[in-house]
């Protein structure tokens, strides 16, 4: 079955291939973004719902470790507890879970259809200074050809800004250190790989990048009219609020009044000194 798999996206390469040629510009670096494209698409709904939990599960860690912090003797109130944050944010720490799985077989069946590809015309499996997409990044280093060296730097340098736009708390020490770590793994592991595999990694990247801006603009947006929201409804409340406290004020000062003389009119200090000469 799995190999299956791996012939269909061998087939799947070609068909791609056989599309930027009726666009004018046959070449299998070229198919290969059209494919990142196409699985992104389809990817999308799953990747946007991971991008928002883990960011939203990010926003609620202060209160994840407060509530560590107070319960850390009673397990049983601390897992308890711990539900309840993520039920009433609407959050679940197995929400970015999927789409990852489902992107590790894409990455392998790439890897594994580029080892023994069959291009059909091998000029065009070059790729900006690459000779050949099927050869990895390292065989052409030891070759004494440099250049190709830029798809493991543009490989860690995405990794990294995928991460940071996404990170909430910039100086919790664990996202910190695997802010640095991700990128020089991935940079490790392209290296060594075909060249077309960095090429679907660095375009899935750019792609990500992208969809995590939107996604940041969006909960800022939310936040903003959520505040907003408060503000008017504040608001008003304050001065409902103002308006009982003058009707009260006004209601007091007649009550007084009453109180001294009697009636209104006849309360007032003028009216005593009247009625003390006659």
């Amino acid at each position: 079955m799995w190999q299956t798999f791996v012939h269909w996206f061998s087939e799947l390469i070609q068909f791609m291939y056989g599309i930027t040629g009726v666009l004018g510009v046959p070449n299998y670096g070229l198919a290969i973004i059209l494919i990142t494209i196409l699985i992104k698409l389809a990817l999308f709904p799953l990747t946007q719902k991971q991008m928002k939990s883990m960011r939203a599960m990010q926003e609620i860690q202060p209160e994840v470790k407060y509530i560590q912090e107070k319960y850390k003797e009673e397990p049983e109130i601390l897992q308890k507890k711990t539900m309840e944050l993520y039920k009433e944010k609407g959050v679940s720490p197995l929400g970015g879970c999927l789409p990852l799985f489902l992107q590790m077989p894409i990455f392998i069946a790439f890897y594994q259809s580029l080892i023994k590809f069959d291009f059909a015309v091998a000029e065009h499996a070059t790729f900006l200074g690459i000779d050949n997409i099927g050869q990895s990044v390292s065989y052409y280093i030891g070759q004494g050809d440099i250049i190709p060296i830029y798809l493991p730097i543009l490989a860690a340098v995405t990794t990294y800004l995928q991460q940071r736009i996404s990170m909430v708390d910039t100086n919790d020490p664990t996202q910190k250190s695997m802010l640095y770590i991700m990128p020089l793994f991935m940079a490790w592991i392209v290296l060594k790989m075909p060249a077309g595999l960095p090429i679907y990694w660095v375009m899935f990247n750019t792609l990500g990048i992208l969809q995590q801006l939107y996604v940041n603009w969006h909960g800022k947006q939310v936040k903003i009219d959520n505040n907003s929201s408060l503000a008017i409804d504040g608001g008003v409340e304050k001065a409902t609020l103002s308006n009982s406290e003058k009707d009260n004020a006004s209601d007091n000062g007649i009550q007084a009044g009453r109180e001294k003389g009697g009636k209104k009119s006849n309360g007032s200090a003028r009216d005593r000194k009247k009625r003390k000469k006659r």
